[in-house]
């Protein structure tokens, strides 16, 4: 059967029970129905995570774990700002193969290494169905592979293994496979730069301090939630690390010794604004830094919301207009029952977690209000009830 054929079946049945259609295999016997019932499967999370592939029928997907485990065509895009341009380079841990095809459009060359043969073989496959001729498929260890190699590279990626025995999932890059300590002097040695994804859940502070070749660090999110850390690194020191926390196209960077300088300003008030970071910008721990740079006030130290009279467009996560400040207590919740039949809740250094402070209101949630539980700078307890707020896009002339 041709891979047009393949194609032209899968998108016939891309609406079908893929276990169905593997109980009736027998009424197609020159389709590969094992691969097509997989295929469409795996296409149902492609839609949301690499939307671009699904307009290639063919592209094959070995398995749940690869595609699970593969970055996302948004944060692959955004590594694309790392490749020198027409440079040659790398891919150590070339996995589903995502990170390769979006560096692969601007590098000059790719080498894409990776030990499982058949992710190897979907990779010949897949690159050929994308039309890429400008990558080549190494099967077998990415690090022993660059031993062998004399050139240089302008950049080399990888995403070292985070799962342990029984699919323990691992934070700290020293317990990754491969171990970017024990290799980043080869790494060095054999680039001009190296770009690595560590876990969204890894210690940035821990990891700037065991990686003094950081050049870069930067926090990716997408969807709403932290997706990637990426580390540029490079040989030599430097003074000092630039940090990014990117979300929502808003990129918002500083260098660890300046949050701990900044001036910032707590709330005796709270505004007619309510301000919270990006999940990105939370990871990235920038919270002294967002009062000094967008004049807002804190509402207390260990309380990362922010407040302000005038609205900030290019402030770095979710902007709320206050509707009104509540003191915790009985007759709060009764009044919340009589003016809300649905409410958002987000707990923020409050006694309860946001699911036992639903539990406690009792009031289903959605709608258009949200209302956020937390503790201001005298330590009284509040609730502030505000509702999303965005500023009006600019008048194009001739609308």
């Amino acid at each position: 059967m041709t891979e047009e054929n393949f194609s032209n079946f899968v998108l016939a049945h891309d609406d079908d029970d893929p276990a169905r259609l593997l109980l009736s295999a027998e009424r197609w016997p020159d389709v590969d129905v094992r691969r097509a019932a997989r295929t469409i499967e795996a296409r149902r999370k492609v839609r949301d995570k690499i939307p671009s592939w699904l307009a290639h029928p063919a592209i094959d997907y070995p398995s749940s774990l690869s595609l699970e485990q593969c970055s996302s065509e948004e944060t692959a895009r955004y590594k694309q700002a790392f490749v020198p341009e027409d440079a040659a380079i790398a891919d150590l841990t070339g996995g589903l193969g995502v990170d390769t095809w979006m560096l692969a459009r601007r590098a000059a060359s790719v080498d894409y290494c990776e030990r499982n043969p058949e992710l190897c073989a979907a990779a010949r496959h897949n690159f050929a169905e994308l039309g890429l001729t400008n990558v080549t498929v190494h099967e077998g260890d990415g690090v022993d592979w660059l031993r062998s190699q004399s050139g240089r590279f302008g950049l080399i990626y990888l995403d070292p293994a985070r799962r342990g025995g029984g699919s323990r999932r691992l934070y700290d890059i020293a317990d990754c496979e491969p171990n970017l300590l024990e290799i980043l002097p080869l790494l060095l040695e054999k680039a001009d730069c190296v770009l690595a994804k560590i876990s969204p859940m890894a210690d940035i502070t821990r990891t700037l301090s065991q990686l003094p070749e950081i050049r870069e660090l930067h926090v990716v999110a997408a969807g709403g939630e932290v997706k990637e850390i990426l580390l540029l690194m490079k040989t030599g020191r430097q003074a000092a690390p630039k940090i990014a926390a990117v979300d929502g196209g808003i990129c918002f960077e500083f260098t660890p010794d300046e949050e701990p300088e900044a001036e910032v300003r707590y709330a005796d008030t709270i505004g007619r604004y309510l301000f919270q970071p990006s999940k990105a910008l939370r990871k990235a721990g920038a919270f002294r830094l967002l009062s000094a740079r967008f004049g807002l006030t804190k509402l207390a130290p260990s309380t990362h919301l922010y407040t302000g009279d005038t609205p900030t467009p290019d402030f770095p996560g979710k902007t709320f207009e206050v509707t009104e400040v509540l003191p915790w207590n009985k007759a709060t919740i009764k009044a919340l029952h009589q003016r809300y039949d649905r409410i958002d809740l987000t707990a923020l250094n409050f006694p309860l977690d946001t699911d036992a402070l639903r539990h406690r209101l009792n009031i289903p949630t959605g709608g258009p209000t949200h209302a956020f539980a937390t503790t201001l700078s005298d330590r009284q307890k509040v609730l502030i009830v505000c509702r999303p707020f965005s500023l009006p896009h600019p008048h194009t002339p001739g609308e």
